[in-house]
């Protein structure tokens, strides 16, 4: 990296592509995938790695689909084709990856919410009492 990179601007695109590529990652783990997609090893074990053209048929056989396909939904990868699903299938399951998480995320507010009632509620009641005979 020379002094001149490091001044230049990003851009805002690239900005906005790394959000959104730290959003997915977020989601993706939050959901528990366990497909180990973030190291590029897996490529060269991809069935298409040394084909110009990717295929359902291609995708069929090969031994990296889950960790294809978490790359390719994490990086909203604009192929027609990965893990054997179209770019329209593709962001049918981000979305409800997407819907899936925003539920565990409100789910867990909710609990979190419960919690301090339930916390106040145990804390009023062993609070002293006052000389008139009120809880603090």
């Amino acid at each position: 990296m020379t002094a001149s990179d490091a001044a230049a601007p990003v851009s805002y695109q690239r900005l906005a592509d790394l959000s959104a590529f730290e959003y997915r990652s977020l989601v993706v783990g939050r959901l528990g995938v366990m497909a180990e997609w973030r190291g590029l090893g897996w490529t060269d074990s991809a069935a298409c790695a040394d084909r110009p053209a990717v295929t359902p048929g291609v995708c069929g056989r090969c031994s990296v689909v889950a960790e294809c396909l978490a790359a390719a939904i994490v990086s909203d990868d604009r192929s027609e084709w990965r893990a054997g699903l179209s770019r329209i299938d593709r962001e049918q399951l981000w979305i409800g990856l997407e819907r899936t998480y925003r539920d565990l995320r409100d789910f867990d507010l909710m609990r979190l919410d419960i919690d301090v009632l339930i916390h106040r509620r145990t804390d009023a009641k062993r609070a002293p009492a006052n000389l008139n005979g009120t809880r603090r």
